[in-house]
């Protein structure tokens, strides 16, 4: 893998992660507006359910990243 390639897929992983929070952070205050009474506990065990997925897929993807890293010479 070419170092442009490697940059490039790095980049739209960290945008995709990112993306993800955010929607799972609007999934998240759309759930909680739903329960008004009951707001923090909804928004966060919405978020953290989200949010677990989230952080475990960018994790393997980083790490499926950093195998393929071209040589450094």
């Amino acid at each position: 893998m070419t170092e442009y390639k490697f940059f490039l897929l790095h980049k739209l992983l960290v945008l995709s992660v990112n993306i993800l929070v955010l929607t799972a952070l609007c999934i998240a205050m759309y759930r909680a507006s739903l329960f008004p009474d009951e707001f923090t506990p909804t928004f966060f065990r919405t978020l953290f359910t989200l949010l677990i997925p989230t952080c475990f897929l960018g994790f393997i993807g980083k790490r499926m990243l950093s195998k393929r890293r071209p040589a450094l010479i």
